[in-house]
């Protein structure tokens, strides 16, 4: 299996790669807007603060026509800037009454629009609609140099992609998932907030909490990309088998001990393409999976072929072709139990 293997794990590999490329940018908008966020609040805490803070009550007092004007300046700044990617900034209309806390609440969602509409859902998408590309043209390189180039191939599909990107494969679709973690992330800032004001505390108190929950949301953010890579991976992977008449494919788990309880017994497993289900047979089986798969050819040599392995130290090392994950733990794991 090692022509295979080699082949199908540098291509799983270059789209985690293609995915971790865009996570930085992404790591760098979320300390962005957190910087923002922490800005406004500063910014109002000066504005507002007497020698007691921003009590809730004065918080909760009606906006001047002046600061209404400044109010709709920054809401305009922010449309103009998220150009036609905006979703509700729309709704984040000025009203002629409209309290200080609202207008603050109206700041942090438009800096958390951005955050998500632009730089996590709209580029999120393109960079797995590149992944799906990728994918889809290393798998029929890869059967074309084993079986035979075609002179031609089926075209990829724009449609096709965006219905990969918004299947509910793991029970909620992508930009669901993404908005339910802005919610969240606002609901927790906001109450940050009411808590500083009710407290009388100065919003520099705010600095770590912040900074933890933002974290928080950055982790969740690269484990759903990561997923939905694996998910858009795979998809276009099988795609291929379905459009060349690849009958059967075998799983293929990482060698190492990351790899989980659930992956470890379908290694080495051969399945039909047309029974593969993601999640029963087909990778992604769960949050993070690293597994993938390749063709099944009965003819496919292995007699003196290898593939990696992790061993005891997390080393990279050959191991035979032919080797399950079950039979990789008992040589090299279970050794290591009985030193």
């Amino acid at each position: 299996m090692s022509y295979w293997e080699d082949r199908q794990v540098a291509r799983y590999m270059g789209g985690e790669k293609t995915i971790n490329q865009y996570y930085a940018d992404l790591e760098k908008a979320f300390v962005q807007a957190k910087r923002e966020i922490q800005q406004v609040i500063d910014t109002f805490y000066v504005r507002y603060a007497d020698a007691n803070g921003v009590t809730y009550a004065k918080a909760r007092k009606l906006l001047s026509k002046a600061e209404i004007g400044e109010l709709k300046d920054f809401i305009d700044k922010v449309k103009a800037n998220m150009g036609k990617y905006n979703l509700d900034v729309e709704n984040m209309s000025i009203k002629a009454r409209i309290t200080r806390y609202e207008a603050l609440e109206k700041q942090i969602d438009a800096i958390l629009q951005q955050l998500y509409a632009v730089d996590y859902e709209y580029n999120g998408s393109l960079t797995l609609e590149q992944v799906y590309k990728d994918s889809y043209y290393r798998t029929w390189y890869n059967i074309d140099q084993y079986t035979g180039f075609h002179k031609e191939f089926a075209q990829i599909s724009p449609s096709l992609i965006d219905t990969y990107i918004n299947y509910p494969f793991d029970g909620a679709k992508f930009s669901t998932r993404l908005w339910k973690q802005k919610a969240y992330l606002q609901q927790q800032i906001t109450e940050a907030m009411t808590t500083m004001m009710i407290q009388g505390k100065h919003p520099s108190t705010l600095s770590k909490a912040f900074a933890k929950k933002f974290q928080t949301k950055q982790w969740e953010a690269y484990r759903l990309l990561h997923t939905e890579g694996s998910f858009i991976m795979s998809q276009a992977t099988h795609d291929v088998y379905k459009e060349d008449g690849v009958e059967k494919y075998e799983y293929i788990a990482t060698l190492d001990s990351r790899t989980c309880e659930i992956c470890r017994p379908l290694d080495g497993k051969v399945f039909d393409t047309e029974d593969a289900v993601t999640g029963v047979n087909m990778a992604p089986m769960h949050a993070l999976c690293r597994c993938t798969d390749a063709p099944h050819y009965e003819d496919t040599p292995t007699a003196g072929m290898t593939r990696i392995a992790r061993d005891r130290d997390g080393n990279n090392i050959k191991v035979p072709a032919s080797m399950t994950y079950a039979e990789w733990q008992r040589e090299y794991m279970e050794v290591q139990a009985s030193d």
